[in-house]
C-alpha cells in the first residue's frame, strides 16, 4: 500500500511539472501559430491531430474495442471538450491576436477566484482570507487592464485589447466550470481515451466555427515555418501530454493543488514572450501582475490548507 501511496504521489507531480512547464509555453506557441494561420483553425486541427494520432495509438496498444466507451462517458468526455477546449482555447486564440501573452495567462491564472465563486454558489463557500485572495487578485487583473498599463499587439487600440482580454476572461470561466464539475462527472476510466473524446469535440467544435465564421483552409495550409513549429508543438507537446495529463489530475487530485498551475504558468508566459515576441513589459504590468500572482497564492495555499485540516 505505501509503494502504492507513493507511486500516485510521484505520479500527481510528474503530472503537475507538465502543466506548470507546457503550459506556460504553449501560449508561445498559440502567439506563433496565430502570426499565419487561422486562429480557430490552427486550435481545431491541431486538436483533431492529437487525437489521430491517440486514437492510432490507443488501438494498437489495447485493441480498437477499448475505444469505445458507454454514451453518458461519451457525453461528459463531450461536455469538457466543448467546455474547455472549444470555449475556452478557442477565446484564448482568438484574444492572443491583439493581447500579448503574458496578459492571456495571467487572465487564466483568475481560475481558482472562480472556483472560488463556483463553490459559493455550490453551497460550499470558501473562507474570509480566501475571498481577500480574490478580491486581491481581481484588482489586479483591474491595474493589468487599465488603459496605459500593456501595449496591445497588432496596433490595436486599447478598447479592442480591452474587449478581447475580457473574451479570454469569459473563455476561462469556462474552463473553470468544467474543472469544477469534471469530478462529478462519469468520465471514461482511461484518461487517454478521455483526453481523446474531449480533443475530439473541442476540435470540430473550433473548425465548425472558425469555417462558420470565414475561416479558410486555404490560409492555415499557406502559413509560415514558425507558425507550423508552433502548431506542431501544441500538437504533439501541449495537446498530448499536458492536456492529457490535466484530465487525469482533475480526477485524481485536489483542485486546490491543481490550481498551482495559475500562479507558475504566467511566469513563464511573460519570460517567453519578452524574449522571442518581444512583448513590452512595463512598470504597471509588472504591478498588476504581481499582485494577480500574490492573489493567487493567498486562494490556493489557504484552500490546500482546508482541505487538509477537513481530511
Amino acid at each position: 500500500m505505501p509503494n502504492s501511496g507513493n507511486a500516485n504521489k510521484t505520479k500527481v507531480w510528474l503530472s503537475l511539472w507538465s502543466v506548470y512547464i507546457i503550459w506556460g509555453s504553449t501560449y508561445y506557441g498559440i502567439a506563433l501559430a496565430i502570426e499565419s494561420m487561422p486562429p480557430l483553425l490552427a486550435m481545431g486541427t491541431r486538436f483533431l491531430a492529437a487525437t489521430s494520432i491517440l486514437i492510432v495509438a490507443l488501438g494498437i496498444k489495447n485493441g480498437w474495442r477499448s475505444l469505445l466507451i458507454p454514451k453518458t462517458e461519451f457525453f461528459n468526455a463531450s461536455l469538457m471538450g466543448g467546455t474547455l477546449l472549444g470555449v475556452a482555447i478557442g477565446s484564448v486564440a482568438l484574444g492572443q491576436q491583439y493581447v500579448p501573452s503574458g496578459i492571456a495567462a495571467l487572465i487564466i491564472s483568475a481560475l481558482p477566484f472562480w472556483i472560488a465563486i463556483f463553490r459559493t454558489v455550490d453551497h460550499n463557500p470558501p473562507s474570509n482570507l480566501s475571498w481577500l485572495g480574490v478580491t486581491i487578485g481581481f484588482i489586479g487583473v483591474a491595474f493589468l487592464l487599465k488603459p496605459g498599463s500593456v501595449t496591445p499587439l497588432n496596433g490595436a487600440s486599447t478598447g479592442l485589447m480591452f474587449f478581447w482580454a475580457m473574451v479570454i476572461m469569459v473563455g476561462n470561466i469556462g474552463w473553470s466550470f468544467g474543472s469544477y464539475i469534471a469530478p462529478r462527472l462519469t468520465m471514461p476510466k482511461n484518461p487517454m481515451i478521455s483526453t481523446m473524446y474531449q480533443m475530439l469535440t473541442g476540435g470540430s467544435l473550433l473548425i465548425v466555427t472558425g469555417l462558420a465564421t470565414g475561416e479558410k483552409f486555404s490560409e492555415f495550409f499557406d502559413a509560415t515555418g514558425a507558425s507550423w513549429a508552433g502548431w506542431s508543438y501544441l500538437t504533439l507537446v501541449g495537446s498530448i501530454i499536458a492536456y492529457s495529463s490535466y484530465v487525469w489530475l482533475i480526477s485524481n487530485a485536489p483542485i486546490g493543488l491543481i490550481s498551482t498551475y495559475a500562479y507558475v504558468n504566467p511566469v513563464i508566459a511573460i519570460s517567453l514572450g519578452a524574449i522571442f515576441l518581444h512583448e513590452k513589459i512595463s512598470v504597471s504590468y509588472v504591478f498588476g501582475g504581481a499582485i494577480v500572482v500574490i492573489g493567487v497564492l493567498m486562494v490556493v495555499t489557504i484552500e490546500s490548507k482546508t482541505a487538509g485540516t477537513k481530511k
